[in-house]
């Protein structure tokens, strides 16, 4: 009973406080600002961590050819063309699973806690709106994949948004929430790989998808970095993150020693020589450092950040394996020259 009264001032709150953020212009370009940083707010919170990185595995697997699809000669304008395709697709669908996630009672009290500029606990939107928003987003979903492409993983990232969202799938077990996320980025790779290959031109090979698998193993053994910086929030909501369950100290040497494998394991996976070593080993370094020297809330706002630009790092791995379509476009900079 205590939690449904809590529910229930959630929402009348976001309901009050909404009257002050709805502009009081009635134009019609003034409106569609409003919802547009609605939607922006929605999604600000992982372009750097999540957007932009996996964006670059699609296009840098398309790029990398034989590597990882079955395209012996990529094409490199083609697909550079084909980036804002890939980045709508990958935003779209951190949008549908940003608003399933945020419009739950519980996020929102969280939100509350860590994140009070989102749009629900900042009254721009209510959890009634943000549900008849996500009515609409998701049937559109698959327009945009009819059109894109990459429709079956699209369709298993609605699976999986519903599993951690709807069902709690993220709340109770950190090995639960970990898995759906490395599952759920999984199926965005392909996803946005897809696509920038073009649809239905080429496909995953072999290899491609023992790629997925390793990515799979990364997110799996390094996502917890995402919640050393959410860890008062996630208290107050009950939600049994890694942090929480096996302590701040302990998470982040969870966090410390796959880092630095993975930074040494999957340049040597690709057969790189000692330079392929350079950036992933620096950044790894880096991270593992971080995580066990600084423990603030905003020092931990920065190392996920890190992890960000670090397992982008470990994408670019494939192109570094197979970079012919680069030396190509050298090679016709230099003939028109």
């Amino acid at each position: 009973m205590a939690n449904e009264n809590k529910e229930i001032d959630i929402q009348e709150w976001s309901v009050e406080a909404r009257h002050d953020t709805v502009p009081h212009s009635t134009s019609v370009l003034s409106l569609a600002i409003f919802h547009l940083r609605t939607l922006w707010l929605f999604t600000i919170s992982e372009h750097q961590t999540i957007v932009y990185p996996w964006t670059a595995f699609g296009i840098f697997g398309a790029l990398s050819g034989w590597a990882l699809t079955t395209n012996q000669s990529p094409d490199f304008w083609a697909i550079i063309a084909r980036l804002p395709s890939a980045l709508l697709w990958m935003w779209w669908h951190i949008l549908v699973f940003t608003v399933a996630n945020q419009r739950l009672p519980n996020s929102v009290l969280e939100d509350t806690v860590n994140k009070a500029w989102r749009p629900l606990p900042s009254g721009r939107i209510t959890g009634v709106q943000a549900r008849r928003l996500l009515l609409g987003i998701v049937p559109a979903t698959f327009l945009l994949t009819y059109v894109l492409g990459a429709g079956d993983f699209s369709l298993m990232s609605l699976l999986l948004t519903w599993l951690y969202n709807d069902l709690e799938g993220a709340d109770e077990n950190y090995v639960i929430r970990n898995l759906i996320n490395s599952l759920g980025l999984v199926c965005w790779s392909a996803g946005t790989t897809m696509v920038a290959c073009g649809k239905d031109q080429h496909q995953l090979n072999a290899m491609g998808y023992y790629w997925l698998k390793i990515e799979a193993a990364i997110v799996f053994t390094t996502l917890q970095v995402q919640d050393l910086r959410d860890q008062k929030g996630d208290q107050a909501r009950g939600r049994r993150t890694a942090p929480i369950a096996l302590g701040d100290v302990v998470t982040r040497w969870t966090i410390a020693i796959p880092v630095l494998f993975w930074s040494l394991f999957c340049p040597f996976l690709w057969g790189l020589g000692i330079y392929g070593f350079i950036v992933p080993a620096v950044l790894g370094g880096s991270l593992s450092l971080r995580v066990l020297r600084w423990r603030s809330v905003e020092a931990d706002q920065l190392t996920w950040n890190l992890w960000g630009l670090w397992i982008g790092s470990l994408f670019i791995l494939p192109l570094c394996r197979n970079p012919s379509v680069l030396n190509q476009l050298i090679w016709r900079s230099r003939s028109a020259m």
